[in-house]
């Protein structure tokens, strides 16, 4: 076996960042500028994510003890502490979408009983379940960039959403090669990895438009045709749509030799620290500053810091 060699796989840092969303912001049922189909897209999202995200972490954890690349151990250990971040965000926005009538946590339960019972089949392998966290893991990375290199196209969403995607965003694409090196190094089979991320597309847009249509029934709301252009405007439109963007990105995946970091959008990540990052939001940060200053405080009276 060989350990992953990208350059830029070695150089960054995936540091998990505790953040503290305030989705008390969240009033109005349709919080994506009134439009319930672009709400609820946004809702069966965030469903997906606490227990899609417990599933990546369970399947990078069952090849953890054959790495022994002290580099990739320890971007394992970030990957792992960033999703982990990720799925507790996404559990709190779920429960505040909830409570406005859009049943994200019905959802997020749903896909937790999938994936028991996927577990219990035979098909659903180490090997099998890396490969599709791999392809999902691209498919983020690629929205990821998507979403940090067209803000527009959030367009009207609400604040505190938006600031949960663009952190959110921002980590996938540092640890975006993390699943992929540790699937190279332990099963070296790129080939495996085309097949199953078609796989992956097929199954995760039937996912997120059955719920899609899952969370309108419960809202009770019947969408507009005005509504639906707006959708089929942010998915499509040449300039700003979602599937556009990704397009090429995605394509990439089918080249011989892809990496992740053939992709190299480091740049994004200081983007965001400079133009959307609040660290009021940063836990981790505010709990280190309060740590600085009671030690301060200590040393000017005199006690032992």
């Amino acid at each position: 076996m060989t350990q992953p060699s990208s350059s830029a796989t070695t150089s960054v840092e995936i540091k998990p960042r505790h953040m503290s969303f305030p989705f008390s912001d969240l009033k109005e049922k349709f919080f994506w500028g009134g439009n319930s189909v672009m709400s609820v897209f946004a809702g069966a999202l965030s469903s997906t994510f606490p227990p899609g995200e417990g599933e990546f972490i369970e399947s990078v954890r069952n090849y953890r003890d054959q790495v022994t690349d002290e580099t990739l151990k320890q971007q394992i250990k970030g990957f792992i502490g960033q999703e982990g971040h990720h799925s507790h965000q996404h559990k709190q926005a779920n429960l505040a979408l909830a409570e406005l009538g859009i049943d994200a946590v019905r959802l997020e339960r749903h896909l937790e009983r999938d994936l028991e019972k996927l577990k219990k089949r035979k098909y659903f392998t180490p090997k099998f379940r890396l490969a599709m966290t791999v392809g999902m893991e691209h498919l983020t990375a690629i929205m990821a960039e998507h979403i940090l290199t067209t803000p527009e196209s959030l367009g009207s969403l609400n604040g505190t959403v938006q600031e949960l995607l663009h952190w959110h965003a921002v980590e996938e694409i540092e640890h975006k090669a993390v699943a992929f090196d540790v699937f190279m190094l332990c099963e070296n089979d790129q080939k495996y990895l085309r097949r199953i991320l078609r796989l992956v597309v097929v199954l995760f847009t039937l996912r997120i438009a059955c719920y899609m249509v899952a969370l309108l029934i419960w809202a009770r709301k019947r969408p507009s045709w005005k509504e639906l252009k707006e959708f089929g405007s942010f998915m499509f439109n040449k300039k700003t749509g979602l599937i556009p963007g990704i397009r090429s990105n995605y394509k990439d995946y089918f080249k011989p030799g892809f990496h992740p970091w053939d992709h190299a959008n480091q740049d994004l990540v200081d983007m965001w620290k400079e133009k959307m990052y609040r660290p009021e939001h940063d836990l981790g940060l505010q709990r280190a500053k309060a740590k600085q200053e009671a030690k301060q405080q200590n040393l000017n009276d005199g006690l032992p810091a």
